[in-house]
Parts: C-alpha cells; sequence; structure tokens
C-alpha cells in the first residue's frame, strides 16, 4: 500500500481531496492514475485543527469534536482500531496480511510531502511542510449502508461491527461510514471505517448506528461469543504501546471498561442492541447506564485507592446493574 501510494505521487498522480466528511482525506492514485490505493488523513487537517480545509474553527480548548477526544489524535485512532481488530486467531504478525474480524482495513501512519495537500499560507517543498497522519487502504465498495435499507446486511457482518464498536466505545458510527463491498462468493461485506474517535476518554458521545437495525436484537452466534471471550484489554493496551502509542489513563480505562461489559453481557445472554444501549445516552443531556455505573463507582473511591480497586468496583455495581437487566 505504501509503495503503490509512493508510486503514484512519483508519476505525478496529485492527491484528490474527498468531499465527504469534515477533516481533510484524501484519496491517493496508483502510478497509472487508474485506481484509488489508500487514503490519507494529516493530524493538521482533522476537524478542529489549524490546517482543517472545511474553515472549521480551530479547538479553543484542544477538544475534538466528540467530547472526550483529543484534536491531532485521530490518526492514532485510526491506526489503534486497525491494530485491535484482532483476527479470530488472535492479534496479528506485524506484517499483517490477515483480516481482522470486523474489517477494518490495514491503517499505518506515515508522513508525506506534497503540494497538493492543504497548506493555507502557501507551499514550499520543505521539511516543515511535511504532513503526518494516517495510510488507509482504500477498499473498493458498492456504497455505503446509507444508501441501502438495514435489512440487506447479513447478521453476522452487522454483529462483527458491533463487537469492535463496543469494545472501542466508538463516539461516530454511522451508516455513512461502513461500507458496503463483496466477497469472494458474491456475499455482501460490511467494511468499517472512519476510527478517528474510538478510545475516548469518557462514554459521552458513543453512537451506533447500527443499535436500531433488527439484526442487533438478534443474539450473537457461538463463534462471534467465543471471540468476545478471547479478548483481553490488557493486552491490547500492552500491544498499542508495543506500537508506539502510550495509551493515556483516562483512555485505557474505557477500553478496559467497555471490554468487561462487553465480555459480562454476552455471558448474560444480551444482545448487541441490550450491550449498545447500555453504552450509549438515550438523549443528550441524559447520562447513559454506563456513564452512571461510572460515576457511581467514582463515588465510592477513597483518596490513595488504584486503578485496579476502581475497576473492581465498576466490576460490582455493572453485575448489579446487568442482574436487574436480566430479571
Amino acid at each position: 500500500m505504501i509503495n503503490s501510494t509512493f508510486d503514484g505521487l512519483e508519476k505525478g498522480n496529485t492527491p484528490i481531496r474527498s468531499s465527504e466528511g469534515t477533516g481533510g482525506t484524501y484519496l491517493m492514485q496508483d502510478s497509472m492514475g487508474e485506481n484509488y490505493v489508500s487514503v490519507f488523513k494529516p493530524i493538521d487537517e482533522e476537524p478542529n485543527a489549524l490546517n482543517n480545509p472545511h474553515d472549521l474553527p480551530v479547538s479553543s480548548d484542544g477538544e475534538g469534536l466528540k467530547r472526550g477526544t483529543v484534536v491531532g489524535e485521530g490518526a492514532l485512532r485510526e491506526v489503534a482500531a486497525y491494530i485491535l481488530d484482532h483476527p479470530k486467531t488472535g492479534p496479528r504478525g506485524f506484517t499483517g496480511g490477515v483480516m481482522g474480524f470486523a474489517g477494518v482495513p490495514p491503517t499505518t501512519m506515515v508522513r508525506c510531502l506534497h503540494g497538493g495537500f492543504n497548506y493555507p499560507e502557501g507551499f514550499e517543498f520543505s521539511l516543515k511542510n511535511v504532513k503526518i497522519g494516517s495510510l488507509q487502504m482504500f477498499v473498493k465498495n458498492n456504497g455505503s449502508c446509507e444508501d441501502l435499507g438495514p435489512g440487506a446486511f447479513p447478521m453476522e457482518e452487522v454483529h462483527k461491527i458491533s463487537v469492535f464498536d463496543i469494545r472501542m466505545a466508538n463516539a461516530d458510527r454511522h451508516a455513512g461510514n461502513i461500507l458496503i463491498g463483496e466477497g469472494k462468493e458474491g456475499q455482501t461485506v460490511l467494511i468499517p471505517i472512519d476510527h478517528g474517535y474510538c478510545l475516548p476518554e469518557n462514554f459521552e458521545d458513543c453512537t451506533f448506528d447500527w443499535l436500531y437495525w433488527p439484526q442487533a436484537r438478534q443474539p450473537y452466534s457461538a463463534s462471534t461469543i467465543d471471540y468476545i471471550k478471547s479478548l483481553d484489554a490488557e493486552q491490547d493496551i500492552a500491544l498499542l504501546k508495543y506500537y508506539g502509542w502510550d495509551v493515556p489513563l483516562k483512555c485505557a480505562r474505557t477500553l478496559r471498561i467497555s471490554t468487561m461489559l462487553l465480555k459480562k453481557g454476552v455471558e448474560k445472554g444480551l444482545t448487541p442492541f441490550t450491550i449498545g444501549s447500555i453504552l450509549c445516552r438515550k438523549t443528550v443531556n441524559q447520562e447513559s447506564v454506563i456513564e452512571g455505573i461510572v460515576r457511581e463507582a467514582e463515588d465510592t473511591m477513597l483518596p490513595g485507592m488504584n486503578e485496579t480497586a476502581f475497576l473492581e468496583a465498576v466490576s460490582q455495581i455493572m453485575d448489579s446493574r446487568l442482574e436487574k437487566i436480566t430479571e
């Protein structure tokens, strides 16, 4: 992917800025200029960042469009989403190759210098103009889930995305960032993209469009439950650190709690709808069930108590809430 992108630039094929989205998103062409090979999202062109091409105001306090996120960290989260989308066999090796359970396209962090990006003060070929951002493999598709009614989507495809979104506490899952692809045997495949708002510092903006699809009210299959049981938040946090992101405490806490909820939820036989509803607010100003659990756990904390004690309090309160749901 990187080599093909480089070849395209070397042949003079300019990055093409997408008209969709709120940040700078560039479609990168191959050497022939006939196909897109990747999608580049520069950090400094994210929503509310200094060089955003859509004239969004620069964030006054550093917070991103979604609560609990930071401007300039979207690329990190895009890469983290790919790293943590483990195949059913477990975390993939360094070279990748195997698609993950949810099918997040291969994504990595790169540096790129080209006049086709947004430079409000003008471009010159200089190291100061190098852009850092996420590079994701372009996946051929037949549009997004906005273009079709949800009844056409295979249940397992919806469920795989629900597992990923719950675990990553995705604050920006809408029908427009789930692409519709075609498998080797012609079957419909759903491809999740745009993960710059995963792993926020809190659960205030968790949003899942699939929550209202009929498939979400069906129970997970045995194989999906086995996959969920294999997930390990501590291993995931260590893996991200290995790849260069020392996950902030609040974001690591989010991953630990969302993974805990997903595991406890399937043990109770809960559907994606029920588990997802615990993470999402019913109205903008009404806290979600998970926010209530976290607040209650925080209220029980004594000075000097560590993160392990806090998570144990979360676990106990969560068990109590889940018991009431399943009564």
